[in-house]
């Protein structure tokens, strides 16, 4: 798959540690269609850590700076915030270096501490 440069106001770059908790990750997100526009204002705005889509449009990664259960669930809450709805999808970067097809997190994981948090 083909994909358009990483976009982030904050310069992100992957960070491989040890561990895939304290790796840098990324929520997927397929089929992102009209909500696109939105994901990409707030990675500009800073609300998101980075982004990246697929050539054809059909994934977005959102990234976290580290795959701790705070971080992945800080960032899926802005992606509710926005509109993003559906099952996604967290994968460590080093998972990803490794060539691994493990995920970290299901957004099901996290829909009910969400859902507790005020608005």
């Amino acid at each position: 798959m083909r994909w358009f440069p990483t976009m982030s106001s904050t310069g992100f770059s992957s960070i491989i540690n040890g561990s895939d908790h304290t790796s840098s990750g990324k929520w997927i997100v397929p089929q992102p269609g009209p909500l696109w526009e939105e994901i990409e204002d707030a990675a500009i705005e800073g609300r998101l850590l980075a982004i990246k889509k697929s050539q054809d449009h059909s994934i977005v990664c959102v990234y976290c700076r580290s795959s701790d259960e705070e971080t992945a669930a800080a960032t899926l809450a802005v992606l509710r915030d926005i509109g993003v709805e559906g099952e996604l999808r967290y994968k460590s970067d080093r998972a990803t270096k490794q060539r691994r097809d493990e995920y970290l997190y299901d957004s099901a994981d996290f829909e009910q501490v969400l859902a507790l948090k005020p608005l």
